[in-house]
């Protein structure tokens, strides 16, 4: 029986227990561990989550990393690159999660491969930051790696805003900033697998905020796509690499790919509309190996 690892911090975590239920119905043997107990052996060239040798394994599915400090995400990413180059089959592949949790080199992508993405600048210079909220009107300021709208602030062109602005590179060093699109108070998550959308859903803001994050607050709602909607998204999941993502696109003027992660949960999705895309990731996995 193949052996798949989960890599995810939080035992409980809804979607790592939903990769666990479909990797078994798929006829594997999934087995939980958390990067933050990885060893790298170099002599022998084994590697380990505790006592678990993680290059005994046939395949591993990326839930997440764990939060670590630079030193330590930058050992996570090497020793998932050692695994890969080792035989293991990991997914999302180890460029595809840095291409899709790096901002700036996503939106690097979506604009090279003609993706409709809002206007963005990324810049540590104050001056160009003031020229880009002059010009935007308002925008959203996010953290470069960020995850669950943490540290995202909305910015207007006013002597505030600019305080804002001046606070936050003095904080961060550099500053991400996209064009805020006037919307319905909603953003859509697609959940693409294996090139095929899964489902998607609407994701609303609470009353008094615009952050649209379900971990902010926001809830889930069915969301039926338009073939554009469903165009741009699969578009996005091709060009960062990710066999599966999930793509945030915000209704404006037109749509726009606003960024995507290659770690989503699947738990919004299951509540609002009773699919569960670790099915079909783990599919994905069984028809690999």
């Amino acid at each position: 029986m193949k052996k798949i690892g989960i890599a995810v911090t939080d035992p409980q975590d809804w979607t790592g227990v939903a990769f666990c239920n479909s990797v078994t119905h798929s006829g594997m043997h999934p087995v939980k561990f958390s990067f933050s107990s990885a060893t790298s052996d170099i002599p022998s060239g084994k590697i380990y989550a505790g006592k678990l040798e993680l290059t005994a394994l046939d395949a591993i599915i990326v839930r997440d990393m764990g939060p670590a400090a630079q030193n330590g995400a930058a050992l996570r990413f090497e020793i998932l690159c050692q695994l890969r180059d080792s035989g293991v089959a990991v997914i999302n592949s180890p460029e595809a999660i840095a291409r899709a949790a790096n901002k700036y080199v996503s939106s690097c992508l979506f604009q090279k491969n003609s993706i409709p993405t809002p206007q963005t600048v990324v810049t540590g210079y104050l001056d160009a930051a003031l020229r880009a909220l002059s010009s935007f009107g308002r925008a959203v300021v996010k953290p470069v790696f960020g995850y669950k709208g943490i540290g995202v602030e909305c910015v207007k062109n006013d002597p505030r805003g600019e305080s804002k602005l001046r606070m936050l590179l003095e904080n961060n060093g550099m500053l991400y900033m996209q064009e805020f699109i006037r919307n319905p108070g909603r953003d859509i998550r697609v959940f693409v697998v294996d090139g095929e959308v899964k489902g998607s859903i609407y994701r609303i803001a609470p009353i008094g905020s615009w952050i649209n994050n379900l971990s902010q607050g926001g809830r889930a709602q069915v969301c039926v796509l338009t073939r554009e909607q469903e165009k741009i998204a699969l578009k996005a999941a091709k060009v960062t690499g990710t066999v599966y993502a999930g793509v945030d696109i915000i209704e404006g003027n037109r749509d726009y790919v606003l960024e995507i992660n290659g770690t989503p949960s699947g738990k919004g999705i299951f509540e609002a509309c009773g699919v569960d895309v670790t099915a079909g990731i783990a599919e994905y996995v069984f028809n690999l190996l």
